[in-house]
Parts: structure tokens; C-alpha cells; sequence
């Protein structure tokens, strides 16, 4: 009886070890406003930002080695049904080890220009009617530039930081089940925070070519005076069709009580036709009720659109 209980403690001590090097979580957002998109005249209840559901995980392989996996689901939380009707996975589907060489990860993934330097730019994230959830929106434009991809599938992307800099490179397949690009996809990007002060730059090619190739580079930077944060965005680069195109973004951000108040004002333009493909202002209230619940409100106007140039939205959004 005494070995037997010995053996049991030993067993359960072992199987604890090994949880406490191994971890795997459940994670997600709901997010649903009453809105009504720039470009369009529908008022309805959709996504403010892209709900998910997702599992991500982390196993020790000691040695300072990780290997990491995520799976993220992407849905239209108003009805529940998928936003991507060709994947399961809409939002990350990967697989990858981490150690002191940076992060190496095979997979669909954000490009690196996307997560590092243009999604930084925007004090939305792209979410909301004023990156167009739902509409055509202003920010996304902007700083997409009508070009950048945010995700590449088939892909293999290098991430390491250090001492107050970051760098991220990525390329993927050209052709798998789903995509068709003429050349393949690569993009990097360098970041460096220090304080309050953060700057980035983003290139990438998309893969996509006619007479020329499609290519967007960005450059970005942020202050943070701690009553507001101020930043500005410039981007440039051709669609395939060796359009040019140009934008730039200048943003704000300050806390307000518990809430933050966001403002932005740019414009993109294809200078080969010489017109305005994006330009206004966004304005914001995001207040929080607690670390994982938000409530918001947003207007925005984009007056390169013909009609319906204003978007507004009223939302709950839960993370867990």
C-alpha cells in the first residue's frame, strides 16, 4: 500500500512538471454595434471588429526552445455564420518553435508590414466603421494603401527583437489550394520603441503582377506626451496595373477617465489618375467597463466617396 501510494505521488508530481511546462488557451472576441458604414445607406446590427474564437499553445522543449502553435476561427457574431466561407481558420492557422534566435512560424499568418508598421498606424486597428467594418471606411485605405494583403497563406515568417528594436521578415507560395499570384509574396518590416517614442517601416510585394509589381512601403512613427499620443504615417508605392498611389495619416490619441478618445485625419490618392481613392477624419470614444469589455462609438467620413460619405457606430465588444 505505501509503494503504491509512493508511485501515485510520484506520477502526479511528474504530470504536474509537465503541465507547468506545456500551456494551451481559449481565447476569443464577440463584437456586435449598431452602425451604418461610409459608403452605404444600411443601418443594421454587424461586426464592429472581426469576432473569433481561437486556441494558441506553448510547449517547453527546454534549452530556451519552444514550439508554439495557434488556430484562430473568424465569424460574423449578428448571425454566426463564418466571415471566410473558404477556411475554417480565417485568422491564424500556424505552427512554429521560438528561442533565442527569434521566432520562426510555417502557416497563414499577418505580414510583417501589416502587424509591425501598418496596423500600428491606425489608433483602431483597423476595426469599426472607420476602417470599414462594416463599409468602405477611411483608415484601412489609407494605410493599406489599396495594395498591402494582411495575411499571406503558406507562408514562413521570421520575427526577433531586441534592445528596443524589432525586425520581421516573411515569403510565401505563390500557388497553394487557395491562391494564385504571379511571383511570391515577401514582406518585411523594422520597428524601434524606446520610451515614448516609436518608429517603424514596412515593405512588402504581394505576389500580384501585370505590368508591374504591386508594392507597398510605409513608414511610420508615434510620441507619447502622456496627456496624448501624437503620430504620423506616410505611405507609398504601384498596384499591378502601376497605378501610383500615396497616403499619409496623422492620428491622436488621449485617455479620457476610463475610456480613450481617438481622432485621425488623411488621405490616400491614386496619382496616376490624379484622384482622391480615400480622404477625411475619424473620430472616437472608447471606454472600458472593465479589462475585457469595451463599449464605443465612432463616426467617420470619407469624402472621396460619392454618396453616403459618413459611417457612424454604437458597440459592445467582450474579449475572453
Amino acid at each position: 500500500m505505501k509503494k503504491s501510494l509512493i508511485a501515485l505521488a510520484a506520477l502526479g508530481a511528474f504530470a504536474g512538471a509537465a503541465s507547468a511546462q506545456s500551456s494551451v488557451t481559449l481565447y476569443g472576441r464577440v463584437d456586435l454595434s449598431i452602425n451604418k458604414g461610409a459608403g452605404t445607406n444600411n443601418k443594421a446590427i454587424n461586426n464592429g471588429s472581426g469576432s473569433r474564437f481561437g486556441v494558441r499553445g506553448v510547449e517547453d522543449l527546454g534549452g530556451g526552445m519552444a514550439a508554439i502553435f495557434n488556430i484562430e476561427h473568424r465569424y460574423n457574431a449578428d448571425t454566426g455564420a463564418m466571415t471566410d466561407a473558404t477556411r475554417m481558420w480565417g485568422g491564424r492557422s500556424l505552427v512554429g518553435l521560438r528561442g533565442g534566435f527569434g521566432q520562426v512560424v510555417l502557416g497563414r499568418e499577418y505580414t510583417t508590414a501589416f502587424l509591425m508598421s501598418q496596423l500600428v498606424a491606425d489608433p483602431w486597428g483597423w476595426d469599426t466603421v472607420v476602417s470599414g467594418t462594416p463599409g468602405t471606411g477611411l483608415n484601412q485605405l489609407i494605410t493599406g494603401g489599396a495594395i498591402a494583403r494582411v495575411r499571406n497563406d503558406s507562408s514562413i515568417t521570421y520575427n526577433v527583437a531586441g534592445g528596443g528594436f524589432s525586425f520581421g521578415i516573411q515569403t510565401a507560395e505563390a500557388v497553394d489550394t487557395i491562391n494564385v499570384f504571379q511571383k511570391k509574396p515577401i514582406n518585411f518590416a523594422v520597428a524601434y520603441a524606446a520610451g515614448p517614442l516609436a518608429v517603424n517601416f514596412g515593405y512588402e510585394k504581394t505576389g500580384q503582377r501585370g505590368t508591374a509589381d504591386a508594392k507597398w512601403t510605409t513608414l511610420g512613427a508615434s510620441y507619447n506626451f502622456g496627456a496624448a499620443k501624437v503620430g504620423a504615417f506616410f505611405g507609398t508605392g504601384n498596384t499591378a496595373a502601376n497605378a501610383k498611389h500615396r497616403s499619409y495619416l496623422l492620428t491622436a490619441t488621449a485617455p479620457m477617465g476610463a475610456g480613450e478618445l481617438r481622432g485621425s485625419f488623411g488621405k490616400l490618392t491614386n496619382r496616376t489618375a490624379n484622384v482622391d481613392a480615400a480622404k477625411g477624419f475619424a473620430l472616437g470614444y472608447h471606454y472600458s467597463l472593465s479589462k475585457r469589455t469595451t463599449i464605443y462609438a465612432d463616426v467617420v467620413r470619407n469624402t472621396a466617396l460619392v454618396r453616403e460619405k459618413a459611417g457612424y457606430d454604437f458597440g459592445v465588444k467582450h474579449n475572453f
